[in-house]
């Protein structure tokens, strides 16, 4: 079932960097005006919902909405609304430039031409935190606005043929089945016979068997081979979660959340979520968790949530392992451990959390909490880029230009600042640098902008 994350995690601070004081505009000239990038470069696509598709593609996964201020570790309290000071946002530290493909000719030092700045603000939006490394990425999504489920076409009768990938089910399940046989029901869901499943599994369902009873609660609220109908999947999830299943718990928690099926009442989703937590799954850990942080619908409690997002990301969940990462960094309800949190990112990073990615190779580049290993830093910054993520484009396209980690690229260089660009991410000391290159550089840069991601 879909997955939406509950509640937001502040994890204020930002680590300052000192960055190279690299001039790139020779003296006295005027700086050119860039090519425009003429279309906005398409947004990655977010890691898939833990819910099966009623199409081919699983769902996005969305982030909760970030409260307009937070209380800080020490008890004061940070805003996050437009125009306030989300923290500063780290630059690399990168090295002098050194010898390779031709670039502007460098002016001297005495030069009036701006330097890399030390420390760069990042534009405070209302719907993103200040994190640890980069102002936390993400957006947090609001409860209330859960997108639609789109509904699977009729599967056959007899004779049906399995639909989508299996890897892209749900892996939203019971407990396996007490021992006497293999659940039919549910190897039939997993092979995509979603008709043979809920035919299996109806008659079992009336008949009170639980696990039976939120399959049927699944069924319904995506689609899969009968009419989408989120009314009867919370009657399903509800007398299953009732008789104590950790899998219906969560869902039936998610819904009461969202307002699907049933009027929205947070404070028993809420409730629901800690039931399935307290059993150990792993979403509702992780949600739990973040209410912990959030404060709303539970008293605030950083310890008790590391501890549940510990035990999550221990047992693989990439979310958990992320969040983790930056109350380790950040020293809030765990002590402050700049190796452990760099652990944590590199895990999330490996499970595919663009986000993760982006404060991992930012650590590796820095050698915070890791060893420093520049190429290895750009290789996950590239990961990053290619995923779409803004800033992982502008360090991207910074370490291009002087060639640290890779070796230096001007052109490339400019096709990052570009998407960069495009997708709301300023940067005047790549504005500058771009500014000094040829004409014909930018143009090919430009040129690759508007290819991207098909070059």
């Amino acid at each position: 079932m879909t997955r939406i994350l509950l509640a937001a995690v502040w994890l204020a601070g930002a680590i300052s960097a000192a960055t190279a004081q690299i001039v790139l505009t020779p003296p006295g000239a005027e700086a050119p005006p860039a090519p425009a990038v003429a279309r906005e470069p398409e947004p990655a696509a977010p890691p898939p919902s833990r819910a099966p598709s009623a199409e081919v593609v699983p769902l996005p996964r969305l982030r909760p909405t970030l409260p307009a201020s937070l209380p800080t570790a020490d008890g004061s309290t940070s805003t996050t609304d437009g125009g306030a000071a989300a923290g500063a946002e780290p630059t690399l530290t990168l090295p002098a430039a050194t010898d390779g493909p031709a670039v502007p000719a460098l002016p001297s030092e005495t030069d009036a031409i701006p330097a890399l700045p030390t420390d760069e603000a990042f534009p405070a939006l209302p719907d993103e935190i200040a994190g640890v490394d980069e102002g936390a990425p993400e957006p947090l999504p609001s409860l209330d606005a859960v997108p639609e489920v789109p509904a699977l076409a009729p599967a056959a009768g007899a004779g049906e043929e399995p639909v989508g990938d299996s890897d892209a089910l749900a892996d939203l399940a019971p407990p396996p089945p007490e021992p006497g046989g293999p659940d039919l029901a549910y190897g039939a869901f997993q092979r995509g016979f979603y008709l043979t499943a809920f035919e299996i599994a109806i008659e079992k369902a009336q008949a009170g068997d639980v696990p039976a009873q939120t399959l049927i609660g699944l069924i319904y609220e995506g689609g899969y081979g009968v009419p989408q109908d989120f009314a009867k999947a919370f009657e399903w999830y509800k007398l299953a979660a009732d008789a104590g299943d950790r899998e219906a718990q969560f869902a039936l928690g998610m819904l009461y959340m969202q307002g699907r099926g049933t009027a929205p009442d947070r404070a028993k989703g809420a409730d629901y979520i800690e039931k399935a937590a307290n059993q150990g799954q792993l979403d509702a850990m992780y949600n739990l968790g973040l209410l912990l942080l959030e404060g709303s619908l539970r008293e605030r409690d950083p310890k008790r949530a590391a501890q549940l997002l510990a035990a999550a990301a221990e047992s693989g969940s990439p979310d958990a392992q992320y969040a983790l990462a930056q109350l380790y960094a950040q020293g809030l309800g765990v002590r402050k451990d700049d190796s452990l949190a760099a652990r944590w990112f590199a895990s999330a990073a490996r499970m595919g959390i663009v986000p993760a990615q982006v404060d991992y190779a930012i650590r590796l580049f820095n050698g915070t909490g890791v060893a420093k290993d520049e190429e290895a830093a750009a290789a996950w910054f590239e990961r990053a880029a290619a995923a779409g993520d803004p800033i992982a484009q502008n360090r991207l396209a910074r370490i291009l230009a002087i060639g640290a980690g890779l070796p230096p690229d001007p052109v490339a260089a400019a096709k990052w600042h570009y998407l960069a660009q495009s997708a709301g991410k300023q940067d005047e000391w790549l504005d500058t640098f771009v500014a000094g290159l040829s004409t014909e550089q930018r143009i090919a840069a430009s040129d690759a902008a508007q290819r991207w991601p098909a070059n």
